[in-house]
């Protein structure tokens, strides 16, 4: 068969793809041709003059070879290789270039297998493998131990990941009418749109059909927004027109994405990275469903799903509802919505005069507020705690709105009881959940202290099988029968969801109710073999209002389902600090510094509270603060290697430098593998102690697990100020290798580019990639502007620097 067959869809290689595949290309070329060291080499093109062809050229003395890569009957650039022992110069040349080819053609016919041949994007398969690959560079960056690198000041891998994922609104409709050649041309069409339109870090893909996808590193949610936004429109501005009928078509798409870790919850974390992936890329495609459910050409962010994306599927009898959203969406029992009709978000409109309108839209008018007790995989179950009107009930279709518990519309009604005969808990005889939250929302108002408890089958369906509310039932039963013995005071109890009970003790001490909870917790799990997780709340706590108590309760829950049996949970300094790791991960910072603050308020010895504020404050430039949130934690435990480390960077910020390396020199004695006090120790060392020096530090932290990834660029900046160009641009391509998105690499090559005089389109490509992953630095951006100029292209050039 002819090989050019194997290559006829279009895909060739560019100069990108070889800097992209230089190594996998340097260990194809050492297995023909053994070399000390090599480069690439891109000739820069001469204006007004034809470029003349790449030839071999063979230094005997320095051993110095030229070997032209040429492919498809273009010339790429050089491959030069130091050290070469050649025995026919005359001769061998021809045959270097015919293996040199059929490397490149190895490398090319991998590049077409990863291809989609329609659009020129990477396949599903190829974008999994990123994906994944994406996943598992960025898990040590979420450890908080001493080895993880949650350091901006050495940039590695990001700490997140964003997927995109865009589906093309009743594209099947275009298929069915006007045929698929046409809908094949309209996708190659918008592949080859949203494809140019995203920045050069991401990975585009085409998952199947009129399905794409992006892979943002560093995708902080905004910035997958924006790009979803920016992909929406031009999408919608592509024109369309049938050759044959003339018809101009309109064409749309829905877009959802989903950020990692942000979007998983504690058990997805404990799976593999190609589990991980999947589940991340499982959410992005509930968040387009989400989308195409609103109306179509929108973007929905899979985080805004449980706020404002559910809606009402069915209305069941005994006020009951069933709800779109469930357990792929996190949502939980106790949640609390309001419901609202679409139908009257229309807007209204007048004509004062010829010339002038007025406009507007109507408020949102919410029909009731419910509360979720039960949550399946995909969907959940409601009960209708309040109804606005009651002629203007809840129909299928209805929206949601995710709903705080100190907004409740049903604390306004608290007040006077609301039925003579109180609703009870048919299985428990235990109040339903309606009936006892206006119970406690009326006696806590007045009382000075008071203790809520919710206790919550460990059990959830899938342990269960197909009789999980038969056997929830009976066991709920007898937890709720044994509770009346344990309990010894009086208290309030209800059915707060289908597998939990919740407890409202007036006056009670929070500790004597404590030891209650955890005698009932046991007894269930020796007596019964039902597992129970509790979590109590009690007021006064802090500042906290009476009608935050009930929240602080839930948070107490969430630390319980972390710990190992029994699974009680006092909420306190832990539990806030676990909120606040939450708000951290999520992206407010300034959220989790309130969170760990009131967390040391609690207990000012919580040395993983005081730690993390400490890494808050550095975050937000606050280098003094943070300073003196490590200095305390070393007093209460001063070996502590996190504190220690995390005080050196703290110091380096402020400009003290000796402060700074004692501090990583005694994280040494403590743990001499510790990777990233190295790389600070190289740091310093390249400022005061010389070049030498820091290269130790540097070369020594590489050998170490993880530090080949971490020290490739600093040693390359070391070769860089030698003026040892080719070992700083093979140090360089080897960073690279290890982080493909390591701006400061891409940053620094790009200049080794422009300063050797090679092609600057090289430089151009290198330089927006990185100015992209950290548009905060501007030396990236005046590199991009440097590569432009040298191509003549000024005006560019001057936007560009209009920026900075």
């Amino acid at each position: 068969m002819n090989k050019d067959s194997l290559f006829k869809d279009g895909i060739c290689l560019t100069p990108q793809d070889l800097i992209r595949y230089e190594h996998t290309l340097k260990d194809l070329i050492y297995d023909f041709l053994p070399f000390d060291s090599y480069s690439l080499y891109f000739p820069k093109p001469v204006a007004g003059k034809a470029q003349q062809p790449l030839v071999t050229r063979y230094n005997l003395e320095e051993k110095h070879l030229m070997l032209p890569l040429k492919l498809q009957g273009r010339d790429l650039c050089y491959f030069i290789a130091r050290g070469v022992n050649i025995k026919a110069p005359k001769t061998a040349p021809q045959y270097l270039e015919a293996l040199a080819t059929s490397a490149l053609e190895k490398i090319l016919l991998y590049k077409t297998s990863i291809t989609d041949s329609l659009t020129g994007m990477a396949t599903r398969e190829h974008f999994m493998v990123k994906l994944v690959k994406e996943l598992d560079l960025i898990q040590n960056c979420m450890m908080p131990a001493p080895g993880g690198c949650k350091d901006p000041g050495i940039p590695t891998f990001s700490g997140s990941v964003g997927v995109v994922v865009l589906d093309l609104d009743n594209f099947q409709r275009i298929n069915d009418r006007y045929g698929y050649t046409l809908g094949d041309s309209i996708v190659a069409e918008v592949g080859k749109a949203v494809s140019e339109a995203a920045f050069e870090s991401v990975v585009c893909a085409r998952l199947f059909e009129d399905k794409f996808a992006f892979l943002i590193p560093d995708g902080r949610p905004k910035v997958c927004a924006q790009l979803a936004e920016k992909m929406r429109l031009i999408v919608e501005r592509i024109p369309v027109e049938d050759p044959v009928t003339g018809d101009i078509l309109k064409i749309s798409t829905s877009a959802g994405f989903a950020n990692y870790p942000q979007s998983l919850s504690g058990p997805h974390f404990k799976r593999s990275a190609t589990e991980q992936g999947r589940i991340l890329m499982r959410k992005a495609a509930k968040a387009v469903a989400t989308a195409k459910d609103s109306g179509r050409n929108c973007v929905f962010a899979y985080s805004d799903i449980l706020q404002k994306g559910g809606k009402v599927l069915e209305v069941l009898p005994l006020q009951r509802l069933a709800l779109s959203i469930g357990q792929s969406v996190d949502t939980r029992e106790g949640g609390r919505f309001l419901v609202w009709s679409p139908d009257f978000q229309s807007g209204a409109q007048a004509k004062l005069t010829e010339d002038e309108r007025i406009s507007g839209t109507y408020p949102t008018m919410y029909k009731a507020e419910v509360v979720v007790i039960e949550v399946q995989e995909e969907i959940a179950f409601a009960e209708i705690l309040h109804l606005s009107d009651t002629a203007w009930p809840v129909t299928a279709g209805d929206r949601l709105t995710l709903l705080d518990e100190k907004d409740s519309f049903f604390d306004a009604q608290a007040g006077p009881e609301s039925s003579a005969t109180p609703q009870r808990d048919i299985v428990t005889g235990l109040f339903r959940y309606k009936e006892f939250i206006g119970r406690y929302s009326r006696l806590r108002q007045n009382m000075d202290n008071f203790s809520v408890a919710v206790l919550r089958l460990a059990a959830g369906p899938a342990d269960q099988g197909g009789n999980f509310q038969k056997l929830t039932d009976a066991e709920v039963q007898k937890v709720a029968s044994r509770a009346e013995n344990v309990f010894e005071v009086s208290h309030t109890g209800g059915r707060y969801s289908l597998n939990s009970l919740i407890y409202f003790f007036p006056k009670q001490d929070s500790d004597f109710v404590m030891e209650m909870i955890l005698k009932l917790v046991r007894e269930c799990e020796t007596d019964f073999d039902i597992g129970l997780s509790a979590g109590l709340a009690s007021f006064p706590f802090l500042n906290y209002r009476r009608s935050e108590i009930l929240d602080n309760c839930r948070k107490g829950l969430d630390h319980a389902m972390m710990m190992e049996k029994p699974m009680v949970a006092q909420f306190d300094s832990v539990s806030l600090n676990i909120a606040a790791d939450r708000l951290y991960v999520d992206g407010d910072i300034y959220g989790a510094v309130e969170e760990f603050r009131l967390a040391l308020l609690a207990d000012p010895d919580n040395i993983l509270a005081r730690n993390s504020l400490g890494i808050c404050y550095a975050q937000l430039g606050k280098p003094e603060q943070a300073r003196k949130q490590f200095e305390q934690v070393l007093e209460i435990t001063p070996s502590n290697i996190m504190a220690l480390y995390n005080l050196g960077w703290a110091c380096q910020m402020l400009g003290n430098r000796e402060t700074a390396r004692d501090a990583y020199e005694r994280c040494l004695e403590l743990e001499p593998g510790n990777v990233f006090s190295l790389v600070r120790l190289g740091v310093l060392a390249e400022q005061d102690l010389g070049l030498d020096e820091a290269e130790q530090f540097y070369l020594k932290a590489s050998e170490l697990k993880g530090g080949d990834s971490l020290t490739m660029r600093h040693l390359a900046r070391i070769a860089y100020a030698r003026q040892d160009m080719e070992k700083a641009r093979e140090y360089l391509h080897l960073a690279l290798n290890a982080n493909h998105n390591d701006a400061y690499a891409m940053n620094l090559l790009a200049r080794l580019y422009l300063e050797s005089g090679e092609d600057p389109q090289i430089a151009e490509v290198l330089a927006r990639q990185s100015a992209a992953l950290k548009p905060g630095k501007e030396e990236f951006w005046e590199t991009l502007a440097m590569a432009l100029e040298v191509q003549g292209k000024n005006t560019e050039a001057e936007q560009v620097r209009s920026r900075l």
